[in-house]
């Protein structure tokens, strides 16, 4: 841990993402944001913790790579609820009055409503992936 720690610390100055490689999915991680860095051996996980106590896991089993960039390569971290935006049973609920918008990993739009008030949107119609939500300034990665 000690190495790695000391590693974050000398790149932290030219590179500001750390982004893991795992089943195929990429995720960058904000380096100022990552407090420590740990391996589980019993669970076979490495766990990133970031200074708003978010606990990030990742299989050992699973990972591809792991490497340092000046921008984020991959979807970051984000949270997988907000104040007007979860899911629930295949089921994204969104209140507010704004548009709604999904993307793919890929980046491109997969669907858009128009939020008035509460509203229960299904994501059966979408493949099994990781999913962008953006309604307004609120932010979310959902699983599907």
């Amino acid at each position: 841990m000690y190495m790695l720690a000391s590693s974050l610390v000398a790149f932290a100055d030219d590179y500001a993402y750390l982004t893991i490689g795992y089943n195929s999915i990429e995720q960058s991680v904000e380096l100022a944001t990552i407090q420590k860095i740990t391996f589980d051996t019993s669970s076979e996980n490495m766990v990133v913790t970031t200074s708003t106590g978010n606990e990030i896991t990742f299989p050992l089993t699973q990972m591809e790579k792991m490497f340092f960039s000046a921008t984020a390569t991959a979807i970051e971290s984000l949270p997988e609820k907000s104040k007007n935006l979860s899911v629930s049973g295949g089921v994204l609920r969104a209140n507010g009055n704004d548009m709604l918008y999904i993307y793919g990993s890929n980046g491109m739009l997969q669907q858009m409503t128009k939020v008035k008030g509460s509203v229960a949107v299904s994501l059966q119609t979408l493949p099994k992936g990781v999913y962008i939500v953006r309604m307004g300034d609120q932010t979310i990665k959902i699983s599907k």
